[in-house]
């Protein structure tokens, strides 16, 4: 028994690449579970900020998912201080490294990629949620008083996911694992959620585990997470709007 233990201790305490593997998997994992169960805790608020069930519901929900952001951006700064370094715009004018199938040919700058992918992904993007509209007879539903409140989701759903799924997995793993573990690491943490969120299913799962790989490696090789934070936010602007159209009247105010 004595021997058993002293592996694990030398296995899993001695062994810090494991435990960083294991300690930065369990703070994603946590945050990404309390996001799903949201609403286990919002509805313990009674207070009613909207007479919209759904825009109370996303008022609420943003600000429980900011406040799960930040608790996980100060753990890994508590963590790995160094990891500060990717709190910032970043390199836009790096060379993004080569990579055939995003279209990327290793000659041209991050800040011209970037638009290049923020085009090709928010038509994908768009067209996915144009049919979901379609689907649910949602066309006429648009209004322009949804667009505060599209905005506003759209900038903290963007912020709050890029701290928890790409600085939680960055700033916990990077200079000490590959760049393409980390970025797989971080696609599949991203993706595998939203099977429960919009777009759900296999199909938005697929779709958010390549947004989460282009995330991550923008916010690698640019040491920061400006052009991740925007091609998001454009991606979450498409979606609320889709999702506003869906759950709201064209007469709510």
């Amino acid at each position: 028994m004595v021997m058993v233990l002293a592996f694990f201790y030398h296995f899993f305490v001695q062994n810090t690449l494991i435990m960083r593997m294991i300690y930065t998997l369990l703070i994603v994992s946590t945050s990404a579970i309390l996001l799903l169960n949201a609403g286990f805790f919002t509805e313990k608020i009674s207070l009613q900020v909207h007479s919209n069930s759904f825009v109370d519901y996303m008022l609420k929900y943003q600000v429980f998912a900011l406040i799960i952001a930040l608790l996980t951006m100060m753990v890994v700064l508590a963590l790995n201080p160094d990891s500060k370094e990717f709190l910032s715009i970043g390199q836009l004018n790096k060379i993004a490294s080569k990579e055939k199938w995003l279209g990327i040919n290793g000659k041209s700058s991050w800040a011209l990629n970037g638009l290049h992918l923020l085009l090709f992904i928010s038509t994908a993007t768009a067209i996915f949620m144009f049919l979901a509209v379609k689907h649910t007879n949602s066309i006429n539903n648009f209004h322009w008083g949804i667009l505060p409140f599209v905005f506003l989701f759209s900038l903290t759903n963007a912020f709050s996911e890029e701290l928890i799924f790409r600085f939680g997995i960055i700033g916990g793993l990077f200079n000490h694992f590959p760049d393409l573990a980390i970025i797989i690491i971080s696609a599949l943490a991203f993706g595998i959620p939203h099977f429960f969120g919009n777009p759900g299913g296999i199909i938005g799962v697929f779709m958010s585990a390549i947004l989460g790989y282009v995330l991550c490696k923008a916010t690698i090789e640019t040491k920061g997470l400006s052009i991740a934070f925007i091609i998001h936010f454009i991606q979450d602007i498409i979606i609320f709007i889709a999702l506003m159209m869906m759950n709201m009247k064209q007469n709510t105010t």
